[in-house]
């Protein structure tokens, strides 16, 4: 392609573009890519992004259809940028620039670029010669690959017959006004592979070229060959084809970061720990299913104290001591004040961990309804435990532990919402103290940690132990701060 003058060119706006969760579920039947990330709600909350994300590829082919590409034009050649994860319901911008033989658009997020794709095309008679049909799909895995880090390694291949869901990519391409069926061909090709068998369930798509080759063929079925040409550092380049009857359709290269499993919360080491030193000792912990909560209840019950506990999911704790549901939720924190006023009369600890996931996000006109949802979602996770049990923590001259971090201290760019909201927390924790003299607060101001909330490609890089803090958390309980002393545990 010789060089053109537009790309240098700004970007100029062209559309304003939302994803439903109907766009996730109809992308989903007709490329066959079912990754728990983009489908199940109880599997992406337990991720750092805490709903399911829309499909990259969906994105790609949004931004290829918005664009308009001529109908008697082809594209030659396609590449994507994954650059951050799409969510159902948000309003991105869609910008772009055009050459005489390129195309290039992009989804954004206010400042924050999201996608890049970039295309060059070419005029031809044949352009769309190739036609899908009706068929129902043809999918070798019908469920995303749980693959081991041992599994994901230089050389590893996959092979079979593919064939799009025919009725749903039609309605797809007309959804989006993709005049080009190959095209949605090869992005629905492309994202069943990675999201499906390599690496497959833990796959962050980040970034795909492609070239298609214009040949008339059927769309029932077609094969694909597909290897890892390059695994380290938590990511995996590979090198795939599409073919039918021994010509090429689509080929290139994919690139995935590998979500690396999350260390599970081991049991408290009981070495120094003095046996029954929390015996009697009743506490309650909101966010207690996994992560820090999950390390704080065993290294609570290691020194003889009764756990109580707030979670959505599932949890080791025994089910006569959880209610099941949101922290934020007034009902739940009361059905758990009467159970432990029935059993116990007392409250010695109430332990705020619970937190919503953490997204980065900018002061500015798209950031600010989902900035001030997160404060109000994180404060609501504290406050309405903090009040429903206040009179059960003020009989007993209890602790209340603040779980905040050391961005309250040191903000982070990206985390307006996230200083905002810990520091808010903070202020109910010195505030109570006031009101409630006989109570005592400890706010918590850990570095990273890793959990799932933090299971992002860099996310785990330097992140300490949540055990760790536990047990250093259970020591400073076995001794608390004096009535209506504020202390900061690091």
């Amino acid at each position: 392609m010789s060089p053109d003058v537009a790309q240098g060119r700004p970007y100029s706006d062209c559309a304003q573009v939302a994803f439903t969760e109907q766009d996730i579920t109809l992308f989903s039947e007709a490329s066959g890519d079912r990754n728990p990330l983009h489908l199940s709600l109880p599997y992406a909350q337990r991720t750092p992004y805490g709903q399911p994300v829309a499909f990259g590829c969906l994105g790609a082919l949004a931004c290829i259809g918005l664009i308009k590409i001529p109908a008697d034009t082809c594209v030659d050649s396609l590449s994507a940028d994954f650059l951050r994860p799409l969510f159902s319901g948000v309003q991105y911008q869609l910008k772009m620039k055009r050459g005489a033989s390129f195309l290039e658009a992009g989804l954004f997020d206010g400042s924050s670029t999201v996608m890049l794709v970039k295309a060059t095309a070419s005029a031809s008679s044949g352009a769309n010669s190739w036609k899908g049909d009706e068929s129902l799909g043809v999918f070798r895995c019908a469920v995303s690959s749980p693959l081991q880090p041992h599994e994901i390694a230089r050389g590893v291949s996959a092979s079979g017959s593919y064939a799009c869901n025919g009725r749903a990519l039609t309605r797809l391409t007309e959804r989006w006004g993709v005049k080009d069926p190959l095209v949605a061909l090869g992005l629905c090709w492309t994202s069943y592979l990675v999201g499906m068998e390599l690496p497959g369930e833990s796959a962050l798509f980040f970034k795909l070229a492609l070239r298609f080759q214009r040949e008339t063929a059927s769309n029932f079925p077609m094969q694909y060959q597909a290897r890892i040409a390059y695994a380290g550092f938590d990511q995996i380049k590979i090198v795939a084809d599409l073919g039918c009857g021994g010509k090429s359709l689509a080929s290139g290269q994919c690139w995935s970061y590998v979500r690396p499993p999350v260390p599970p919360i081991e049991n408290a080491d009981p070495t120094g720990v003095v046996p029954g030193s929390l015996a009697g000792k009743i506490a309650v912990i909101t966010g207690v299913s996994r992560g820090l909560g999950a390390a704080i209840a065993r290294a609570l019950e290691v020194r003889g104290a009764i756990v109580y506990g707030i979670s959505r999911s599932e949890c080791e704790l025994d089910a006569s001591q959880v209610e099941r549901g949101d922290a934020a939720d007034p009902e739940i924190s009361t059905q758990l004040r009467e159970r432990i006023l029935r059993k116990h009369g007392r409250l010695d600890y109430l332990i705020c961990n619970a937190s919503p996931p953490l997204l980065p996000l900018t002061l500015e006109r798209n950031g600010a309804n989902r900035i001030a949802a997160f404060i109000q979602s994180t404060i609501a996770l504290t406050l309405f435990p903090l009040c429903e049990l206040s009179d059960l923590l003020q009989r007993s001259d209890a602790c209340l532990v603040i779980i905040s971090s050391v961005a309250a201290e040191s903000p982070v760019k990206e985390w307006p919402h996230y200083v905002a909201a810990k520091r808010a927390i903070e202020a109910l924790g010195s505030v109570a103290v006031l009101q409630h003299p006989s109570l005592r607060t400890l706010i918590v101001r850990p570095e990273k940690l890793m959990t799932n909330l933090t299971n992002t490609p860099m996310g785990h890089v330097n992140a300490g132990s949540p055990k760790e803090l536990a047990r250093r958390l259970a020591e400073r309980l076995e001794d608390p701060p004096a009535p209506g002393v504020v202390e900061i545990l690091y």
